[in-house]
């Protein structure tokens, strides 16, 4: 009796072991399908600028729209506002999970955070370039398709206060690897808003054709407010270091 109780253990750790490893493997696929998906989204690129107009229907808008420009490099991206003309000049400084705001009037940058509203349903950390595998724990939930097209679904947790959004379910394309759809979550669960993506853009880094976003819109989970995000005017260039430091920001 006791080398079968000596055996039972043996086999239930051996089971606990292989289980610990599938999931490693697993969460290691994830991290590996997020980091992939920020590249269509500027996550991590050497050099690059864009476009973004910010648009607003639904649920009584009355933001202005909004035209800016981003600059983005590895970790780092700087969002300049071009339109509206009230609003014209202000920057707003991301590096890593920091971020800054300047504009013409202001003595020094102050600290914000990518949680704040920008315009419509857009947060600020919107506007930046995506790093989620930076941001976010991602863990793979399952297969499922997104209007026909199959996709990984990763669960995405924030791993500190800083990030954008506290927890997310992201479909990212199995076939294309670039994030399609997104469910931002409250801590507790609640579905707070979705997100559509589009990449009719694209770039060419070290030789490769990579697809790049031209269209987010994002939902209101209780109304028929929507926030429209369009991207163009892509370029791959070499960034100075000097545009992201907030000592320079102005």
């Amino acid at each position: 009796m006791r080398n079968f109780w000596i055996g039972l253990t043996i086999v239930l750790g051996g089971l606990v072991a292989a289980l610990s490893a599938a999931n490693a493997t697993e969460n290691s696929d994830a991290a590996v399908l997020l980091k992939r998906s920020d590249a269509a989204r500027g996550g991590g690129a050497p050099g690059l600028t864009w476009e973004v107009s910010v648009r607003s229907t639904g649920g009584g808008a009355q933001d202005q729209d909004m035209r800016m420009r981003i600059k983005a490099a590895e970790t780092a991206s700087l969002a300049e506002t071009l339109e509206p003309l009230k609003s014209k000049g202000a920057k707003m400084l991301q590096m890593d999970r920091n971020m800054w705001l300047s504009k013409p009037g202001l003595k020094k940058p102050i600290a914000i955070s990518p949680r704040q509203r920008l315009s419509g349903l857009a947060a600020i950390g919107d506007i930046a370039a995506t790093n989620y595998a930076k941001d976010y724990q991602a863990v793979l939930l399952r297969q499922d398709d997104f209007k026909g097209e199959p996709c990984h679904v990763l669960e995405l947790s924030a791993r500190e206060r800083q990030a954008t959004y506290d927890k997310l379910i992201y479909w990212v394309s199995t076939k294309r690897g670039v994030g399609v759809f997104a469910e931002f979550l409250s801590l507790s669960g609640k579905r707070l808003k979705t997100a559509e993506f589009s990449y009719e853009n694209s770039v060419v880094i070290e030789g490769k054709t990579t697809p790049f976003i031209s269209k987010m819109v994002i939902s209101d989970a209780l109304t028929d407010a929507k926030t429209i995000l369009e991207y163009g005017q892509t370029k791959v260039q070499s960034i100075p270091s000097s545009e992201f430091d907030v000592s320079h920001l102005e």
